[in-house]
């Protein structure tokens, strides 16, 4: 297989399995009110690590992202992972990602997200899952509000 197909095998794609607005950033629970999750306006697939591929893991990572009033992601922190080999590559991809503003009272504010990316193998790579020593895939958790 050459390197191109393998990179071309390599991109997952992701689904943002949670989005939790902590709050926006600056603001009292009793000051923020009602708040609508911004919309994922770009996104950025994940590339598969190279070692994480060749030896079978699968799992997902939970990442903290803290985003700015214009909706750009300013910082990427993982909470918790399945996979410690997988993290790197979450956090590459989420930091590309861009949201709507949060509006608060008209105002454009900054805020943190928390998400799930998860990590399948492809199809043509499913026969290494599970091997000894291989992250396995588990369900994440349901969220709890």
């Amino acid at each position: 297989m050459s390197k191109l197909s393998v990179m071309r095998a390599c991109l997952v794609p992701v689904t943002v399995a949670v989005v939790v607005i902590l709050a926006p950033i600056g603001f009292t629970q009793a000051q923020s009110g009602v708040v609508k999750a911004p919309r994922k306006i770009e996104d950025a697939q994940p590339v598969y690590p190279e070692r994480a591929l060749s030896r079978g893991d699968e799992g997902y990572v939970v990442v903290e992202l803290n985003v700015d009033s214009s909706g750009f992601v300013v910082n990427a922190r993982v909470l918790g992972s399945t996979c410690a080999g997988l993290n790197d590559a979450a956090l590459t991809a989420t930091r590309k990602w861009q949201f709507e503003q949060l509006l608060t009272n008209g105002v454009a504010m900054p805020f943190k997200v928390t998400t799930q990316v998860p990590f399948r193998l492809p199809e043509e790579f499913k026969s290494r899952a599970g091997r000894p020593g291989s992250c396995r895939w588990t369900e994440p958790r349901k969220p709890f509000y």
